[in-house]
């Protein structure tokens, strides 16, 4: 921008002032950029309430500094909805309501990614990781979550899954049952996809389908590759030989005892193995192993019989049956070349278990180990190491968890009430049945400080005293041999709430009264003037008022600790917690504003407060809003009115989360019927410039009325719940205009408060092309409308609407005669108080004078500048060079150099008719005007041939000369040619003109002047 400016820059005269110009005109510039932009839309609604039916649990959502959404206007409104059930079991309604007219619509179903509905939240876990020919069964459990199923039926679906290998595909089918809303699917793989010999992979998917009356419940459709519709499970992993599970318990440092790690069915043989160090030394070893009843030691088998020998004694007991195995080295070992560290095996001990397990017998037996051989440390020859050994006539697999969700809003900090997500526990047993564990469950929550789990592990939650959320917080639970996981996502809150207030000043309303709070309901209109005028006296004064909103984001930290956020649907979405926190929160001075409802914010009398949230589990404030109530008067400029003939609605469901819908709603205006219904949606627009609806203010306080230019053709519609609800009984094809007017109520509309306090239009039908301009709160009387009805208020006559009711005609001509007195009289004692309000400016007019002003400061400055500059070298001024002060001013040349040819050329250029010896020397201007020819006589001044000898003589010694061109004197000697330069040299002029000729070359020290003058006197 200075660039282009530099041009004009660089003729506007330097000062201090100089940069300014510049900026101030890139400022002016920016201004007018910023204000020529569109306006922005005035945050206005259609004030219809929307609503959820049949949600378990939902939050409204908005944007930051979006409310209400770009899309909403006068005759519409949009909000979003978050349903932290997405798949609930009852399919929601969405109820738009605006009365007397309402309609609802049934939210739509989750669209996955595939782009296909789905309508259950099905969770899969895949129980086995790898399978071998052996065991060649891939089993996923299907859980449905969010849900409580009723013990019938029902319509469950079915889930089968698609497992896909290199070697082809398999398909296979099971259907959810109620009680647990779960099912297992054990799909045998075909054994020819074993037979490559090394570790391959089959992907795991699955499908919903309906369930049909077959037995099995499920069709025998879906035997095709499921395609794109399948959502995954992950992978299993397919190897050629089954590994051995068992794990490894050290006795003492130099024996291991090896024990299989599954569970043992009844009737089952299983073996223990006895692992050696090579640096034993040892000769005897002796093992002693106690045993529950039900449980047997059947043999012990050497690995090296030639080296040792095994000798077994049993002991049998009431309680507990005990057996000795003694080993005997029988020759020493050779020499051995491996690690004298490493293992190998020495003993195997074969077990029985017994197939009865009744009669109280231990379904975990324990196996008591104790080891003796000479050179044992002592403090282990008393060791003991205990063995359970889980015994089950089931072949269980899995142990799974099972919650109802996997996410967790914590509003507990808010709210004081917990949270709760119920988990159960089962086991997948071998051919995919499930069985409910309550038992001998334990549990542990890995991060307390997020997520807690309940002593009985039926229960994770949270209470309120957690510090932060996260994402895939893990729950541990045991059960016997068997454990599992359950990760969850918590959402905490991101204190402070962000409360939002649609006015932070309200202020008092020009002209309007409303009855006291003492004076209860409206009584009926006084039967007498005292009465009449009591009342007056008992109304208040209306202050504005305003919509309150309690707002705050939720987020989940990283588990590691790290500073990122992860935010709940986006960082610049917002949960509406309203209908949380307004049991708790409060005006702190409830003498200057009130809350009504916890939603509505009334000014009472001027002052300063806030709104604060205390926490209901501690003294602390969640969130605070400072406001004001001020004595300042603002006038309602005009109503915004839109006719409602209906509710039109529209649902779409959201990308960033699942269960993310908005509703969007219009209001229905065409030309009326015959005895349409019309309900009026009423907006006061301020001269504050803030808008407010009319819901916002108690309707016994609005005096509303309603008329129209054609005789009976508007009836008030009595009892249908609307603020201003009319019957119309039709319209020409160019549409019928409603006049509406707003007063205070009835009791407090005397004397002077019988002007309208505004007024508004409202078209059925298509508006001409000129709207017609809002009547100001001024004209009361403006048009001449046929029929009136008004509403609110307390004692109006006939055709009050809400109040009365009935329709009078305003405009008969008895009345129109009578009344035109009384409104010249009213309106004259109403001029003191109902000054018209000033018209709202413009955002572009406020910047067009903005630019106005910069301008007139730029040339402001710019005047400044100039005289400044003036002022400046006015100080420069040369004093008068000769004896007539009216004589014209010489040009005094001033030549600073020692060229004596280049000093003759320039005296020949200027004067060629002079003699050589006698011409001047012309120099540049160094500003000395201040040099005048005072001490040359007036007919001219010239040089003489002594001054140019001594010039001569001094070689290339520094003068300072001056020229000056002198005008013609009256009398020239003869021998000098008229207008000739008169040379002087500077050794033989006046102080004073040395003294100027020192300031410019920048002597101005006294000290180096007076020496400079003396040299100078010396020289000449």
């Amino acid at each position: 921008m200075c660039a282009l400016m530099a041009g004009r820059a660089a003729a506007a005269p330097r000062g201090p002032y100089g940069p300014w110009f510049c900026l101030l005109v890139a400022l002016a510039l920016d201004v007018l950029r910023v204000d020529s932009d569109q306006d922005p839309l005035d945050p206005v609604y259609l004030p219809a309430a929307l609503e959820l039916l049949d949600a378990p649990e939902h939050f409204r959502v908005q944007q930051v500094g979006r409310y209400p959404p770009a899309n909403s206007s006068l005759g519409s409104r949009s909000e979003t909805f978050l349903l932290l059930q997405p798949w609930p079991r009852a399919q929601p309604l969405l109820r738009a309501s605006y009365p007397p007219f309402a309609t609802q619509q049934v939210v739509p179903q989750v669209t996955e990614p595939h782009q296909q509905p789905v309508p259950w939240d099905v969770r899969a876990v895949s129980v086995e990781a790898a399978v071998t020919p052996a065991e060649p069964h891939a089993r996923v459990l299907f859980h449905l979550k969010g849900q409580d199923w009723p013990p019938g039926p029902g319509s469950l679906p079915c889930a089968r899954l698609h497992a896909t290998h290199p070697a082809g595909t398999a398909h296979q089918a099971c259907r959810f049952q109620p009680s647990l809303g779960a099912c297992v699917v054990e799909m045998e793989l075909p054994s020819h996809w074993f037979s490559q010999g090394s570790i391959t992979r089959a992907e795991l998917a699955y499908t919903l389908e309906l369930a049909t009356e077959d037995p099995g419940g499920c069709g025998p459709g879906g035997e095709q590759d499921a395609g794109e519709q399948a959502l995954p499970v992950g992978s299993v992993e397919l190897r050629p030989a089954d590994p051995p599970q068992y794990q490894e318990v050290p006795l003492d440092e130099a024996v291991t005892l090896r024990v299989p790690d599954v569970p043992v069915r009844p009737g089952q043989l299983f073996s223990a193995t006895l692992l050696l160090r090579h640096n034993f030394t040892a000769s005897v070893l002796t093992l002693r192993i106690k045993v529950k009843k039900g449980l047997h030691v059947m043999a012990a088998r050497l690995a090296q019989p030639t080296l040792w020998t095994a000798k077994l004694d049993r002991f049998k007991g009431s309680k507990h049956h005990t057996t000795l195995i003694t080993c005997q080295r029988a020759r020493p070992t050779g020499q051995d070349s491996s690690s004298p560290l490493e293992l190998s095996e020495f003993l195997w001990v074969d077990f029985l278990v017994d197939n009865s397990t009744s009669g109280g017998v231990a379904v975990t037996r324990p196996v008591t180990w104790q080891l003796e051989y000479a050179g044992q440390a002592p403090e282990a020859e008393k060791d003991k190491m205990v063995w359970e050994i889980l015994v089950s006539e089931r072949d269980i697999r899995a142990l799974v968890p099972l919650a109802k969700a996997e996410e967790l809003v914590n509003t507990a900090p808010l709210t004081g009430v917990p949270r709760h997500v119920p988990v159960r526990l089962v086991t997948v047993d071998s051919g995919g049945a499930l069985v409910e564990v309550t038992e001998h469950i334990g549990c542990e929550s890995a991060n307390a400080q997020v997520l807690q789990v309940s002593e009985a592990c039926d229960t994770v939650f949270v209470a309120g005293k957690e510090s932060r959320g996260a994402q895939g917080v893990r729950v541990d639970f045991w059960w016997r041999r068997l454990r599992a996981s359950l990760q969850l996502t918590v959402w905490a809150p991101l204190l402070p709430l962000r409360i939002q207030l649609t006015d932070t000043t309200l202020e008092q309303v020009r002209g309007w009264r409303v009855p006291s709070s003492a004076e209860g309901a409206l009584e009926p209109e006084a039967a007498t003037a005292e009465e009449a005028e009591r009342r007056v006296r008992n109304c208040r004064l209306q202050y504005q008022r305003a919509n309150v909103r309690f707002l705050v984001p939720f987020a989940a930290h990283p588990l590691d600790g790290g500073r990122s956020l992860t935010h709940l649907l986006g960082p610049d979405w917002l949960l509406d917690v309203s209908h949380l926190v307004a049991p708790h929160a409060r005006v702190q001075d409830p003498r200057v504003a009130s809350l009504e409802g916890g939603r509505i914010l009334v000014g009472r009398e001027p002052g300063v407060t806030s709104i604060e949230v205390r926490s209901p589990l501690s003294d602390s404030i969640l969130g605070e809003q400072a406001l004001a109530v001020t004595d300042d008067k603002v006038s309602v400029l005009e109503l915004r009115v839109q006719p409602v003939m209906g509710i039109s609605l529209a649902l779409s469901r959201g990308t960033a989360h699942p269960g993310e819908v908005t509703a969007t709603c219009w209001a229905q205006s065409s030309l009326p019927a015959p005895k349409q219904e019309v309900a009026l949606s009423l907006w006061l627009s301020f001269s504050d410039h803030t808008l407010a609806p009319a819901e916002l203010y108690d309707h016994r306080d609005l005096g509303l009325s309603v008329s129209a230019e054609e005789p009976g053709a508007v009836l008030p519609a009595e009892g249908r719940g609307a603020q201003l609800g009319v019957v119309v009984s039709g319209a020409g094809p160019e549409g019928l205009p409603l006049h509406v007017s707003l007063h205070p109520p009835e009791p407090c509309r005397r004397g002077r408060h019988r002007v309208p306090l505004a007024s508004g239009t409202a078209w059925l039908g298509l508006p001409p092309a000129p709207t017609p301009a809002p009547a100001l709160p001024s004209s009361p009387a403006r048009s001449s409308p046929a029929i009136e009805t008004s509403m609110g208020g307390e004692g109006q006559a006939a055709g009050s609407v809400g109040g009365s009711g009935g329709v009078r005609g305003k405009f008969e001509r008895a009345e129109e005669e009578a009344g035109k007195e009384e409104i010249g009289v009213k309106e004259e004692e109403e001029e003191e108080e109902m000054v018209p309000a000033p018209q709202r400016v413009s955002d572009l007019e406020l910047g067009m004078y903005a630019l106005l002003g910069i301008f007139c400061l730029a040339i402001l400055i710019f005047l400044v500048n100039g005289v400044v500059f003036v002022l400046r070298y006015q100080r420069k001024e040369p004093p008068d060079s000769a004896t007539d002060p009216a004589s014209p001013q010489p040009h005094n040349w001033v030549w600073l150099g020692t060229d004596q040819e280049e000093l003759s050329r320039q005296l020949d250029r200027q004067s060629p008719g002079l003699p050589k010896g006698e011409r001047g020397c012309p120099c540049e201007s160094g500003g000395g005007e201040a040099l005048t020819a005072a001490t040359v006589p007036a007919g001219g001044s010239t040089s003489s041939p002594n001054t140019l000898a001594r010039k001569e003589a001094g070689g290339r010694r520094k003068r300072v000369e001056f020229v000056t061109f002198a005008p013609a004197p009256p009398a020239q000697l003869p021998e000098e040619p008229m207008g000739a330069p008169a040379v002087q040299s500077i050794l033989v002029a006046g102080e004073e003109d040395i003294r100027w000729v020192c300031e410019d070359m920048g002597l101005k020290d006294p000290e180096e002047l007076r020496s400079y003058m003396e040299r100078i006197r010396g020289s000449s």
